[in-house]
């Protein structure tokens, strides 16, 4: 009897350390925390973002943002932009995204306007800007356009230096933008083959112009 007495108070004890191992490893986590899904990495703003750029993470209740998507939820902000900077193991909700306003549509590409076509216009343009095209002779006015790119002599995209602190989407006043990360070359603009031909056609016709660009406010950032 007393052998068994000590047998059983052996595998008391180590029910006791197994209890306490499980509650430790996965315990815990099921009645403290909650898989949510969070950055796998730095996310910065204006980012295309794509599934593979999250991951699951435990996140102890109390600390769980309101409205944090769960793993299975990814599918939901795929394809969208980041309208801030987001850290990585950041928890992640549907207001830090936005839809891309870049998608093409039928019959419309990416155009470019050669700087020495342009008479005037702002060193303040960047990408996601609207903008006026007008001819600086009778021509007029040719239309309405989307900024896809604001590019300098490298090829890179001309950005704002503070841009990281603009929450994402309307991009502040215009006035603001005083400090820019190169020198603009060139711009591509948004448009379809007729209306880029009426453009082109503007500037070596029988008559040439060059162009005015005018901003129409503030950007929508992407």
């Amino acid at each position: 009897m007393k052998r068994i007495r000590s047998i059983l108070g052996i595998l008391l004890i180590l029910l006791s350390i197994s209890a306490l191992f499980l509650w430790e490893w996965k315990g815990r986590e099921v009645i403290l925390m909650q898989e949510v899904l969070v950055a796998k990495e730095d996310i910065q703003k204006g980012t295309l973002v794509n599934s593979s750029m999250f991951q699951t993470k435990g996140i102890p209740k109390d600390n769980l943002l309101q409205d944090v998507l769960k793993p299975n939820e990814s599918n939901i902000i795929e394809g969208k932009i980041a309208m801030q900077y987001i850290p990585q193991n950041n928890q992640i909700i549907m207001k830090y995204f936005e839809d891309n306003a870049f998608k093409l549509k039928k019959g419309e590409s990416i155009f470019v306007i050669d700087p020495s076509w342009i008479a005037m216009r702002s060193s303040s343009l960047r990408r996601g800007d609207v903008v006026d095209i007008y001819g600086n002779n009778e021509v007029g006015f040719l239309g309405t356009f989307k900024v896809a790119f604001v590019k300098d002599q490298t090829e890179r995209e001309v950005k704002d230096i503070s841009e990281g602190t603009f929450h994402h989407g309307v991009k502040g006043d215009i006035l603001s933008r005083t400090d820019s990360t190169s020198i603009i070359d060139h711009i591509e603009i948004i448009t379809t083959f007729s209306e880029y031909k009426k453009i082109a056609d503007c500037v070596g016709g029988l008559t040439p112009s060059a162009l005015i660009i005018v901003q129409k406010g503030d950007s929508i950032d992407t």
